[in-house]
C-alpha cells in the first residue's frame, strides 16, 4: 500500500481488471489465440522515455544529480529463468537545474526491448543520485529470497510451466504488481530524495500492450510536483525481407 507522504509523488494509471477483460481473456484462450509458443501470443516491444524534466532538483541552490531507475515486468518467461520477465535499469544524470529537461537525446531513452505476453507493466522512480547507492538490478539481485520477491516471481513463472489460463494471468498481473512496488520500496529505502514516481499496467487483451504515446495527445506530458515526462511504445514489425 502506498502511504499518503508519496502520493504527491505519485501518477497512478493502474486500472483493476475488468470482468469484460476476463471474458476476453477467456475467448482469447477458447479460440487457440493464447495457445503458448504461437506467433499470436507474443510480440516485440520497445519502450522509450521521450522526454523528462526536473521541475525541482531537491537542492537548496543550484545543480543536482539525478537517479532515474525503471522496471518493467511481462508475463514472457523462458525456461524458468528468473529473469527473464523483468528488466531494470538505472540511469544517473549529472548537474541537472531546475526546470531543465534531462540529456537522453533525441531519440529519449530506451527503457524496454524485447518480448511481451500478457502484459507489460511499468515503474518509473526518480530521486536525487547519493552516489554510494546500487543498481536497481543488484538491489533486487540481493533480495530475491525475500519470502514476498519468492511469492511474486512464483506467480510470473507459473505462466511459463502451464497452458495459459485467466486466473493463472491474473494472478502474474499481481505478482509484477508486488515486484513492482517492491522495487519502490527498497528504492525508497536506498537512494536520495523522491522527486517522482509512476506507475501502469498495460494489457494485451484490454488495450494491445498500451501501443502509442503516454499520455495520449493532447497532453503534453504527465505532471506530479516535481517531475513532468512522456514516453512511448512502439510495436518492433517484423522484417518481411529478412532471411
Amino acid at each position: 500500500m502506498t502511504d499518503h507522504t508519496f502520493t504527491k509523488w505519485l501518477i497512478d494509471e493502474i486500472k483493476p481488471i475488468s470482468e469484460s477483460e476476463c471474458i476476453k481473456i477467456d475467448d482469447d484462450i477458447e479460440t487457440g489465440e493464447l495457445v503458448r509458443g504461437s506467433q499470436q501470443n507474443t510480440c516485440q516491444l520497445a519502450v522509450t522515455i521521450k522526454d523528462m524534466y526536473i521541475h525541482d532538483n531537491k537542492k537548496w541552490f543550484g545543480e543536482a544529480d539525478i537517479r532515474l531507475d525503471a522496471l518493467v515486468v511481462t508475463g514472457s518467461v523462458h525456461n524458468d529463468d528468473l529473469e527473464s520477465f523483468y528488466m531494470p535499469r538505472t540511469e544517473t544524470f549529472s548537474r541537472v537545474k531546475d526546470g531543465e529537461r534531462l540529456p537522453i537525446g533525441e531519440g529519449g531513452l530506451l527503457i524496454y526491448h524485447g518480448e511481451a505476453k500478457h502484459f507489460l507493466d511499468i515503474r518509473l522512480m526518480v530521486s536525487r543520485d547519493s552516489k554510494d547507492t546500487d543498481s536497481l538490478a543488484n538491489l533486487i539481485k540481493h533480495k530475491l529470497n525475500s519470502e514476498e520477491l519468492k511469492v511474486a516471481m512464483g506467480s510470473l513463472l507459473g505462466l511459463a510451466v502451464a497452458s495459459p489460463q485467466t486466473a493463472s494471468i491474473v494472478t502474474a498481473l499481481s505478482g509484477a504488481a508486488v515486484l513492482g512496488e517492491f522495487a519502490c520500496r527498497i528504492l525508497r529505502e536506498s537512494t536520495g530524495t523522491t522527486i517522482g514516481f509512476y506507475r501502469n499496467s498495460h494489457r494485451q487483451y484490454s488495450d494491445n500492450f498500451g501501443i502509442g504515446r503516454h499520455p495520449i495527445p493532447p497532453l503534453e506530458n504527465y505532471r506530479a510536483k516535481d517531475l513532468s515526462f512522456c514516453y512511448e511504445i512502439t510495436l518492433e514489425e517484423e522484417d518481411p525481407y529478412a532471411f
